[in-house]
């Protein structure tokens, strides 16, 4: 026999709420009804874990098509074609950057890096046939993209080795970014002036390489690590 706390109305056994006072009633004899897993996602994730990519994938590339066909069209009728090309290539580029990392799904984040670079050569090639010519994009954009391209992939794999102790991935991964600077600006000056002298590459991959080595070096002196670790409450 239930009483409601508040007015002390006699409560029926499956009452949800006094039928006076309209309190809810909450009776520790009784579990609270628990809705099913597959009622309502508990995280954003998991919602989109179970959404059928097959489908979305379709719709996304609906979605696409509709304004490039305008584009075209508006283009072709206003002035034969001349613009609606660099659109179009912003808008597949676009695409491979924010829809493709949502819409397929890789084990390996490399895929989503290869895609993003080759998108964006994509682009500035169209950028440049469609403008002054190859020489920049040959000479300039193609070797620093290839650049920067291989130095994220090489430090993403590194951070993701498992075997390697953690202070050693990160050394590794300070180096590669230090030997990325100095390949930048090499192609940089190789492109502006023919030959190369370094110099601002140098001022950066030298601090850089410092604290990969002293990285390194605290991982292998294990007391030292010991005792920073505790200093820092980590």
């Amino acid at each position: 026999m239930s009483y409601c706390v508040e007015c002390g109305v006699r409560l029926a056994a499956s009452e949800p709420k006094c039928p006076l006072c309209q309190t809810p009633v909450v009776n520790p004899n009784r579990p609270v009804c628990q809705l099913e897993d597959t009622s309502h996602p508990q995280a954003i994730e998991e919602a989109i874990s179970r959404m059928d990519r097959g489908y979305a994938r379709q719709l996304s590339l609906i979605f696409l098509m509709i304004p490039i066909l305008a584009v075209l069209i508006i283009d072709l009728i206003d002035s034969g074609g001349s613009w609606s090309p660099y659109v179009v290539g912003a808008l597949v580029m676009s695409y491979c950057f924010f829809a493709f990392p949502l819409l397929f799904r890789f084990t390996r984040p490399y895929v989503y890096i290869v895609v993003d670079v080759l998108a964006l050569l994509g682009f500035l090639l169209l950028i440049a046939w469609r403008g002054d010519g190859l020489s920049w994009y040959l000479s300039l954009v193609l070797p620093l993209l290839i650049l920067l391209g291989v130095a994220t992939l090489l430090i993403i794999l590194v951070l993701r080795r498992q075997e390697l102790k953690r202070l050693y991935r990160a050394a590794l991964a300070m180096g590669l970014f230090a030997a990325a600077l100095l390949g930048l600006e090499i192609i940089i000056d190789l492109n502006a002036w023919g030959q190369f002298h370094l110099g601002w590459s140098v001022y950066a991959a030298i601090p850089l390489a410092v604290i990969a080595l002293m990285l390194a070096g605290l991982e292998q002196n294990r007391e030292l690590k010991e005792a920073v670790r505790k200093r820092l409450f980590l």
